[in-house]
């Protein structure tokens, strides 16, 4: 594209720079011409030396047209389909414009010479004029010859940069051919001893990505291996129940192996859920469902009745405390809702009959913190960030769980840009206090409001 617009401006310039050749020789003719004119007895004579059209001659055959004329505008001698130029001129001085003989265009200077005789001075027009073949073919001349230099320099450029192109795309192609030959399941990076300056930090982003990769491939493995021996020892045990029931006679035994089964399938169920809950918090499932501001407080009333049941059965006391009415946050309510879940439930399961479980919610100047306290075992302060890790279980639990509670609490709290915290209940007595808090945002009635207000104004 540049080539084009470098070559449009060349063809201007060798336009301008053929008219004015042609304007200097048609000049020289017109002043050879002027000075050919005397005055006498008999009044103005002209006599047109050879060499005013010699000097027009080409080898184009352009046609050349001429003619003297008065101040007043009597035609002395010359071509009279030559139009008459009619503007003002000064004394020796000479213009160059384009004029049509006949149909056919041309080219023409008119000089202006000044007569000198007894009586005074008289002014005499003189116009030359010839038609543009030689000014076509010198425009090209002159076009062509700025041009090809710079054709020559344009394919030299571009054949010294697709060498260097090539050279310079050696490494990067073994950088390629590297990548693509790394094995999948090794997490060695690639070698970039010799790879140039400039690509070196796309080596150390591969590789950094590699090392990634290798890290998620290696916590999907664990979590598989981790995930089947959680599975593997209920199931296990639920089969030798059912086996156990189907042998026994005696209708007692029957019963009490049904509901171990049951007992253990519940187990079942709830370690699949949890599985479930993790592996789609692992993928930050929050970022793809819709953020909307959420009531949190219409969350944990759900999650506290759907829990009810279970708390009774554990002879818990479960309840809502200091809790504020219509606190929202941005996020997910089934993200949401999966988090406090498991926080109540864990809570419930490690702790002992009577024990107390209470949720508030409640703001902390622009942050909105989700509380949950419990009055039971609690966890060691140098435990609690292992607890967070899948399948970890403190050793003074007795309850059978599966360890990802408070796992899945944490990649649902990443998810929702939220923190987690683990502490001492502040009263100093036993228990646990966990702190989730979150980003306020305004309820959905609030932002229409003062959209609506804005808009009055």
């Amino acid at each position: 594209m540049l080539s084009l617009v470098n070559s449009f401006l060349n063809y201007a310039s060798a336009i301008g720079m053929a008219q004015a050749l042609i304007d200097q020789r048609l000049a020289g003719s017109a002043r050879l011409i002027g000075e050919s004119v005397v005055a006498d007895e008999n009044g103005l004579r002209v006599e047109i030396p050879p060499a005013a059209l010699e000097n027009l001659q080409t080898s184009s055959r352009d046609r050349i047209y001429y003619r003297v004329d008065t101040a007043a505008g009597r035609l002395l001698t010359g071509t009279p389909d030559l139009p008459v130029f009619h503007g003002a001129l000064a004394s020796e001085g000479w213009q160059g414009y384009d004029a049509h003989i006949q149909g056919e265009a041309v080219r023409a200077v008119v000089f202006a010479q000044p007569v000198h005789s007894e009586v005074g001075t008289t002014p005499v027009l003189i116009q030359i004029a010839t038609t543009t073949q030689a000014h076509t073919l010198l425009t090209r001349r002159i076009w062509l010859r700025a041009v090809w230099p710079q054709a020559l320099l344009l394919i030299a450029v571009a054949a010294l940069g697709r060498l260097w192109t090539r050279a310079a795309m050696v490494p990067l192609l073994r950088i390629g051919a590297a990548v693509r030959h790394h094995p999948p399941d090794s997490a060695e990076p690639i070698e970039a001893v010799d790879a140039p300056t400039e690509l070196r930090p796309l080596v150390r982003a591969i590789n950094d990505y590699i090392d990634r990769i290798a890290h998620h491939v290696a916590e999907r493995d664990r979590f598989i291996s981790n995930a089947a021996h959680q599975l593997k020892t209920p199931i296990t045990v639920l089969n030798t129940q059912v086996t156990v029931g189907l042998r026994s006679q005696e209708p007692a035994q029957k019963h009490d192996a049904l509901e171990a089964s049951y007992a253990t399938l519940q187990h079942c169920i709830r370690l699949l859920r949890q599985l479930l809950t993790l592996s789609a918090a692992d993928h930050r499932v929050g970022e793809r469902l819709e953020a909307s501001p959420t009531d949190l407080t219409g969350v944990v009333h759900d999650v506290l009745v759907d829990l009810a049941e279970l708390a009774d059965a554990k002879d818990v006391d479960l309840g809502i405390v200091s809790q504020e009415d219509g606190v929202f946050v941005l996020g997910a309510p089934v993200l949401l809702r999966a988090m406090l879940e498991n926080l109540v439930d864990n809570a419930i399961r490690y702790g002992s009959a009577g024990t107390t479980v209470t949720v508030s919610v409640h703001h902390q100047g622009r942050k909105v913190a989700m509380v949950v306290e419990d009055n039971g075992p609690g966890i060691p302060p140098h435990e609690r960030e292992h607890v967070f890790e899948r399948f970890y279980r403190c050793d003074r639990i007795q309850e059978e769980g599966s360890g990802l509670g408070l796992a899945i609490v944490r990649e649902i709290a990443l998810a929702l840009k939220a923190k987690v915290e683990l502490q001492d209940r502040q009263d100093g007595k036993q228990g646990l206090r966990v702190v989730v808090s979150f980003e306020g945002v305004e309820p959905p009635e609030a932002e229409a409001q003062a959209s609506t207000a804005f808009d009055r104004r």
